[in-house]
């Protein structure tokens, strides 16, 4: 016997989306941070970023997505395997070891292909699958951001291809919808990289780029000038990432009762998150490498405890 589903007001949908987006941001932000400092790479790939390697990435960010929609689904799903096996291996081998992490990866993808072709026709598959696809998606965003960040990427290359980003988002997000289109032609296929959750017959969602973004963002400002840059990092996100995105469907009054048109998310992000790099340069100056960042940690762990001598006892008389 099916269970009906009361639809809930506007306000309620924008409250759940910001929600979602709230929770994958803190998981993924929190998560790269306490990976960052505390787990070294043995040998971060990527090396040295400069202006030029940039310039790579966002090539290939805005190519894949015409890649992903021309090729057959079962191709798209092995290199999809490949690229979260690559990002899982690389980032978690230091921690579980050579065979742990084969194991850990087998477990996960395999369990996400089958759930995404054996469970997916109830509504508590729906919820099984969405909630394994977020933990996927948070693992890898983690571990891609510290490959770039230990590798060194800094933070003026993140605001740079948050900026980047931005026009990005508009073009293909808002006025040619290639986004929404990969999304409702990939959905339901495995390793589908969404962080997200369906409560009743509705999708809530925030995409693996974006969280990579934020957290790139939060680290590296961390990095570079410390903990008081993270916090405005911070705010950054959760203004702009977060409740920007989340209610300017409800602002605007979109008629959509399901709220699944995208909001081209970076570019509100993009140009504060640049903004906010200019002034802590301005404020804060040049901004750590990544060996200046490791010798000022050695640095305070190797510092001597001074103890406090004992208060001298009061002369008898």
């Amino acid at each position: 016997m099916s269970v009906p589903v009361q639809p809930i007001s506007m306000l309620e949908e924008t409250l759940t989306q910001l929600g979602v987006i709230m929770t994958g941001v803190i998981v993924v932000c929190a998560g790269a941070l306490a990976y960052f400092r505390r787990v070294r790479m043995e040998r971060p790939a990527v090396g040295t970023f400069n202006a030029r390697d940039v310039v790579i990435l966002l090539f290939f960010i805005g190519v894949l997505p015409f890649v992903y929609g021309w090729l057959p689904i079962p191709l798209v799903t092995c290199l999809l395997v490949l690229t979260f096996a690559s990002a899982l291996y690389i980032g978690y081998r230091p921690v579980l070891g050579p065979v742990g992490i084969w194991l850990g990866i087998g477990m996960l993808f395999g369990f996400n292909i089958w759930s995404s072709n054996h469970i997916m026709g109830t509504l508590t598959g729906w919820q099984v699958w969405f909630i394994e696809q977020a933990i996927m998606v948070a693992l890898a965003a983690i571990a891609v951001c510290n490959l770039y960040l230990q590798g060194g990427m800094k933070l003026r290359h993140v605001a740079a291809m948050a900026l980047g980003l931005a026009g990005y988002d508009v073009i293909f997000a808002a006025y040619y919808p290639l986004t929404g289109r990969l999304i409702a032609r990939y959905l339901t296929h495995p390793l589908t990289p969404l962080f997200g959750i369906r409560l009743g017959y509705f999708d809530y969602a925030v995409g693996l780029g974006d969280l990579l973004v934020y957290s790139l963002f939060f680290v590296a400002a961390y990095k570079a000038y410390g903990a008081r840059a993270a916090t405005i990092a911070a705010g950054v996100i959760v203004v702009m990432g977060g409740i920007a995105t989340a209610f300017i469907p409800y602002l605007f009054s979109f008629t959509n009762a399901n709220l699944d048109v995208l909001v081209p998310a970076q570019a509100l992000f993009g140009p504060a998150a640049f903004i906010a790099y200019l002034w802590m340069k301005r404020h804060y100056g040049r901004e750590r490498t990544m060996a200046e960042y490791l010798a000022a940690q050695d640095s305070a762990a190797a510092a001597p405890q001074v103890e406090q001598a004992p208060a001298p006892e009061p002369a008898s008389i």
